[in-house]
């Protein structure tokens, strides 16, 4: 035990603990569930100040020290990697205060990494200075058959990338995180940005769902397009290749391929028809405890998750730039 890294996490709300509530979820989903499967740590304590909710996780993963304020609890626990699953206009004040502590090795934050990009600049330059850390929730980053999907993609294994479309819902802040940030994954950094603001709402006024356009510096347009939560749950991406086709559907959980053959309707021409897998190995999805594992090995190793501050950063400015452009009435975006 002495051996072990001792862990806290600030905000037992969803993603803090209670995701991992749902029955449906054959999968851990949450930061204190993470901890309590990841190797080489300990779960030592918990806050929020939400007495009922800190309470709550506190029972379900057994945790020996639970607080209402953060400062107490850093003060009196040696943490040395902490997650922060707060709001997101809470981060930078949070994380400013959690790199002075001597004890703290790494900070495991939600995404987006600030609610701004002058504070996601600002706890970029604090962890820098103070050496620690930092990592970003965009989880699926960590999950090999993301991974496996890039290489295949660089790797030309259908031909170039024709065109590529993303469905999104709930938000161009809460999940188009995850889509600008999957988007940079697999196709780099983008050129400039065009976006409205959809018809479809988020129903939550300070995050609105947008739709647009962004050019990637290799070329490659891709659009992304909002669509209403509250009549169901999308995150898929249709990648348009030479010599066939690739969804990535169910938030990121199956995939479906197609590849090109003869047209069953024209002569001499091909259509695409659904295929077999191109990828020999089928991966358990863990995708929380891999990112819980992977950051405890950048701290043993000193390195840059590859879910970086600056991974985050880049994120939060895509962000703000589509925010920007469609107030603008779908003025075009370029980034540095």
């Amino acid at each position: 035990m002495a051996n072990k890294y001792r862990a806290a996490v600030i905000g037992c709300g969803r993603i803090g603990s209670e995701f991992d509530e749902d029955p449906k979820r054959k999968y851990i989903a949450t930061h204190a569930g993470a901890y309590n499967r990841a190797k080489n740590v300990i779960l030592a304590a918990a806050c929020d100040t939400d007495r009922k909710k800190l309470n709550k996780c506190v029972k379900r993963w057994d945790i020996p020290a639970g607080y209402e304020n953060y400062r107490k609890m850093m003060a009196c626990e040696a943490i040395d990697v902490a997650s922060v699953c707060t709001s997101p206009e809470t981060h930078y004040r949070i994380i400013k205060d959690l790199v002075n502590y001597d004890s703290i090795k790494a900070i495991f934050c939600e995404k987006p990494m600030a609610d701004n990009l002058r504070d996601a600049r600002e706890i970029v330059r604090l962890c820098k200075k103070k050496k620690v850390i930092l990592q970003i929730d965009h989880q699926r980053r960590f999950d090999p058959l993301h991974r496996e999907l890039r290489n295949f993609i660089n790797g030309e294994g259908m031909g170039k990338v024709q065109q590529a479309n993303f469905y999104y819902t709930a938000g161009v802040k809460n999940t188009g995180s995850h889509v600008f940030d999957l988007l940079r994954f697999l196709f780099g950094e983008a050129e400039w940005i065009e976006a409205f603001f959809s018809r479809n709402e988020s129903h939550k006024k300070e995050d609105p769902n947008l739709d647009g356009l962004v050019k990637f510096k290799s070329g490659l347009l891709c659009t992304f397009q909002a669509l209403d939560v509250t009549k169901y749950l999308i995150f898929e991406l249709n990648c348009f290749f030479e010599g066939g086709k690739i969804v990535l559907k169910n938030s990121g959980f199956d995939m479906d391929f197609y590849a090109t053959g003869k047209s069953a309707y024209f002569s001499g021409y091909k259509e695409l028809h659904k295929a077999s897998h191109h990828f020999k190995v089928r991966y358990k999805r863990n995708f929380m405890v891999n990112a819980v594992n992977h950051l405890l090995h950048c701290v043993r190793k000193r390195k840059k998750s590859i879910s970086s501050d600056e991974d985050g950063l880049r994120a939060v400015e895509l962000i703000e730039k589509v925010i920007l452009s469609a107030m603008n009435r779908g003025k075009r975006i370029y980034l540095k």
